[in-house]
């Protein structure tokens, strides 16, 4: 993939600083002498500085400018984790909560789940590791409301995990490889990125579509490098908000089955109710399709519960990896899971969530309307929205500008799977964005 001007910038800083080149205390050029000396644009010299100070190759003085730290050791982190850290520093945001406004948070908002979860008492004898497929009665529950939508999983084909990303992280260890081709959405899900990049692996980016991805860019990228896994979301996908199409579905699966390629739905409103769209185990049954599902959304984050449905040999060697890493998930939070499905507790906290988020999706659009802004597609159902921004923004530059006034938002280049040039945007969260704050900011930089 060809260098873009920030990423040739920021390497020849780098190689200079650990070089020796730039010694310990060197005062950098200002941005203005940067942008003259380089020829280009304020934003991207800002961009090379922001990766130089989180890689510690250069510390910020208020009022003063930019230096040289001390000179990094020979111990320095691996590439891959770096590039890792790089993508994951919207996660950091959400994390630490420096913010007031988040209509660019991932998560619903925390009294929309609270007392969602009740207390358990656990008897005696059930407070062991549990097995390394999980708790059974949890399983069985994940297995009677996949049967409901038509689909017959046998409680062996699940795997519990401590939430969807564990899941993801097991499927990368087992299936990735340093140097391999992965596939996945353009515009996609950040988090996983960062996990492919720290397992070495070569992300590809699918142009995401409304209707879902381009099958037919994913067959000829699939044949081109040898991808042998593709990473997509079905339904009301992060950060577009939007589903796959029965076609594209049958396309997806098409590919899959000539180059051999296995398919990995995240999907974390698996149980939600009103999105539309195919999923894509509808039509596969679990034969290429590897479904990770999620209760940090629906129920709460502080869970971390999730887990696997695949083919029953795939299921059986995850959970014997899941066993290496980690032992096992909690059986104590899968016996609360289990208890609010049995009791249909869940069942009206599902239905709640999706009627708050219809509501507060359509005054939220609305709204946006009223400011002359458009999203890239109209949502099929969830959590998200990807709205377009004019082309003369840069949508990290306004995220910047937004966290001044206390604004977290999630800009679009974050979600972009490569560095090649993209239409500004954001990801935007429909149970977070009518905040008359937002809109407020909103007007003053439009």
């Amino acid at each position: 993939m060809a260098q873009t001007k920030t990423d040739r910038i920021f390497e020849a800083l780098q190689n200079r600083i650990l070089a020796g080149e730039l010694p310990q205390g060197t005062r950098l050029d200002s941005l203005r002498q940067a942008c003259r000396h380089y020829g280009v644009s304020k934003n991207i010299v800002v961009t090379v500085y922001d990766r130089l100070v989180a890689r510690g190759l250069i510390t910020a003085r208020q009022g003063a400018g930019f230096f040289v730290a001390h000179r990094p050791s020979m111990a320095v982190e691996p590439e891959n984790l770096q590039e890792a850290i790089d993508t994951v520093s919207l996660l950091r945001a959400q994390l630490d909560r420096p913010h007031t406004v988040l209509a660019g948070d991932g998560r619903p908002p925390e009294n929309w789940l609270l007392n969602a979860v009740p207390a358990l008492t656990v008897s005696a004898g059930e407070g062991g590791y549990g097995t390394p497929h999980g708790l059974l009665a949890l399983r069985e529950y994940i297995a009677a409301a996949q049967l409901a939508q038509g689909i017959e999983v046998a409680p062996s084909q699940i795997v519990t995990t401590f939430g969807a990303n564990h899941a993801l992280d097991l499927v990368i260890r087992r299936f990735v490889r340093v140097g391999d081709p992965v596939l996945v959405d353009d515009p996609g899900y950040y988090p996983l990125f960062a996990k492919l990049r720290l397992a070495g692996a070569k992300v590809i980016g699918v142009p995401r579509r409304p209707s879902g991805p381009d099958p037919d860019l994913l067959g000829s990228l699939a044949k081109e490098y040898g991808a042998r896994l593709f990473f997509t979301q079905s339904l009301g996908q992060n950060p577009t908000g939007c589903s796959i199409a029965l076609p594209i579905a049958h396309a997806i699966l098409q590919v899959a089955e000539r180059q051999e390629m296995l398919v990995v739905d995240d999907d974390p409103f698996l149980d939600l109710p009103g999105i539309e769209g195919t999923r894509l185990a509808h039509l596969d049954l679990f034969d290429r399709v590897i479904q990770v599902g999620s209760y940090s959304k629906t129920l709460s984050p502080s869970l971390r519960s999730g887990y696997i449905i695949a083919s029953p040999g795939i299921a059986s060697n995850l959970a014997e990896l899941k066993m290496i890493l980690t032992v096992s998930s909690s059986s104590y939070t899968e016996r609360i899971i289990a208890n609010l499905i049995r009791s249909r507790r869940y069942e009206k906290i599902k239905f709640t969530m999706a009627r708050r988020l219809s509501e507060a999706r359509a005054e939220g659009m609305r709204r946006l309307s009223s400011l002359g802004l458009s999203l890239f597609a109209e949502p099929h159902g969830g959590l998200y929205g990807w709205l377009k921004l004019p082309d003369d923004l840069d949508d990290l530059e306004m995220a910047r500008e937004a966290s001044a006034h206390g604004i977290f938002l999630a800009p679009g280049s974050l979600f972009q799977a490569g560095w090649q040039a993209h239409p500004p945007g954001m990801r935007i969260n429909w149970s977070r964005v009518n905040d008359s704050r937002f809109y407020s900011f909103l007007r003053r930089i439009l």
